[in-house]
């Protein structure tokens, strides 16, 4: 997986996001999450937040096969090691977050952040595919444009549509 829910949960207001989006207390998802001790809540909202957790572990799943399925068209080894490319967690992040918010207002302003950060993942991915962008500088299918041709500067234009031949002594 590129992105796991303590990474989901662990962004500015993010725990307080999810808490609303689920009905569960923030402190109790974060010892869900933690896999910390819940002995001091209720067995009902211990069960709720187990329950939880598995709809936040499959959205996470769920952004990283979608990740997946895009650098599979170029043909990257997968998975990738999302130390290595960092960028692939932000990508997943937005995905899942989009997953989780099945309900969007597009009229409030958060989830439409929500939105625009899931189709600027999906916009980049999608580029990656094509070739038309670069996972980073450890990116094992990025073109070295300087490697071949030994970074030589190449011009090239039309053929010639005139010559002496062409216009006959004028």
């Amino acid at each position: 997986m590129y992105v796991s829910p303590a990474q989901l949960a662990s962004g500015p207001d993010s725990l307080n996001e999810l808490s609303e989006l689920f009905q569960v207390e923030p402190p109790l998802l974060r010892a869900t999450i933690d896999a910390a001790d819940r002995s001091e809540w209720p067995d009902g909202d211990v069960q709720h937040a187990d329950d939880v957790l598995v709809q936040i572990q499959f959205a996470c799943e769920q952004a990283a096969g979608e990740v997946d399925s895009r650098l599979a068209r170029r043909g990257y080894q997968l998975p990738l090691d999302h130390l290595q490319f960092p960028v692939l967690t932000v990508w997943a992040r937005a995905i899942a977050r989009y997953h989780l918010h099945p309900q969007r207002d597009r009229t409030n302003e958060e989830t439409g952040r929500i939105e625009r950060d899931y189709r600027n993942a999906i916009r980049s991915l999608n580029s990656i595919a094509k070739g038309e962008l670069s996972l980073g500088a450890n990116d094992p299918l990025a073109v070295d444009a300087g490697a071949q041709d030994g970074g030589a500067v190449r011009i090239e234009s039309n053929p010639r549509m005139h010559s002496r031949g062409s216009l006959k002594g004028l």
